[in-house]
């Protein structure tokens, strides 16, 4: 059975969903409409979705009551639950069967609050049988004492491979801005080079999370492609200049990100724009992946022509590009999930 509050749109989901689809037939329970871009659909036996949106109360309530009726109402070999909130949320259903439970933790909860929340971290964390997290600094942040049944599973992409020509215009700067879009994501920043610079282009694609990104997804400037595949997220990234992948640091959850946007990167040979707030900035110049900006808080201004001059100096070498896969890493979360 795999729970989370998602429509099965989600990239890291229809990844998981896809490879557990290999080995057991998959039960979804999540939120949402149902419609042509919940991918994780096809490969599960059933997919179960809870119209409404998750911040609705009577939502929530008819969510817990289809969950609730599953879990009691069949044994399932494995129950793999999104993110602590879910398991605190069903912690009377998931009890009984707490041997055969996998939380997988995307966004930690307790690295978005700064209130010190030890009692809810030893019931979310002392539940089940495994942890996952999505790569190893978020794996050293767990408390020690759960650290040893935690594994980490990187969010890598599926490997890509396929030959996509870069914008050739001179002094044009493409901009690819995707996934979770929203004025702590960079939306501002966009808006600025926009107004700023005539030559700056921006795709967009994915989820829209306030209104000045809305606003922004009309701009001339702008092509907006809704919520699309990751290998269709692969193609355009590889027919760009830059990849924007900020963070405004305003909690330990986005200070610690692990954008799957620099793996992306990786595999489409396409620059990373990140932060140095975020502390996988340090590797992404240590690596040569991208353009490391001083601030989330940096001004727009200027910033177009360093881009532009500085976009041939990155590197994605094919060893690199081998390693930073789905595949490589699909095992670990099968292994998750046989005792």
């Amino acid at each position: 059975m795999y729970i989370c509050l998602n429509d099965g749109s989600d990239t890291r989901i229809n990844k998981e969903v896809t490879t557990l689809a290999t080995q057991f037939d998959v039960h979804y329970v999540g939120i949402g409409r149902g419609t042509d871009r919940s991918f994780a659909a096809g490969h599960c036996r059933t997919f179960t979705l809870v119209r409404g949106h998750h911040k609705q109360p009577l939502t929530f309530l008819r969510f817990w009551l289809r969950v609730a009726g599953r879990l009691l109402g069949r044994r399932y070999a494995s129950v793999h639950v999104i993110n602590e909130q879910l398991v605190l949320l069903f912690y009377p259903l998931l009890y009984p069967v707490r041997r055969r439970v996998v939380l997988d933790v995307f966004d930690s909860i307790f690295l978005r609050v700064r209130r010190q929340l030890g009692w809810l971290q030893r019931l979310a964390y002392g539940l089940p049988r495994v942890l996952i997290v999505t790569d190893a600094n978020r794996h050293g942040l767990l408390p020690a004492r759960y650290r040893p049944k935690a594994v980490v599973v990187e969010n890598y992409p599926y490997k890509f491979s396929q030959p996509v020509p870069k914008p050739g215009r001179a002094g044009e700067l493409t901009i690819f801005y995707n996934g979770s879009m929203s004025l702590s994501r960079g939306t501002a920043l966009l808006q600025g080079l926009l107004e700023t610079h005539p030559g700056v282009r921006v795709k967009m694609a994915g989820w829209v999370y306030d209104e000045p990104t809305r606003q922004l997804s009309g701009h001339p400037g702008v092509e907006f492609l809704g919520v699309i595949t990751q290998q269709e997220s692969m193609r355009v990234a590889a027919g760009c200049d830059y990849i924007l992948s900020l963070y405004e640091p305003i909690n330990e959850n986005n200070i610690n990100a692990s954008p799957n946007k620099i793996y992306d990167a990786i595999q489409a040979g396409t620059p990373v724009v990140i932060n140095r707030e975020v502390k996988i900035a340090r590797w992404v110049e240590e690596n040569r992946l991208g353009y490391v900006m001083d601030s989330f808080y940096a001004p727009a201004a200027g910033l177009a022509p360093e881009l532009l001059r500085r976009k041939s100096e990155f590197a994605f070498p094919e060893p690199l590009r081998n390693a930073y896969t789905w595949e490589a890493v699909a095992p670990k979360l099968l292994a998750a999930h046989t005792p």
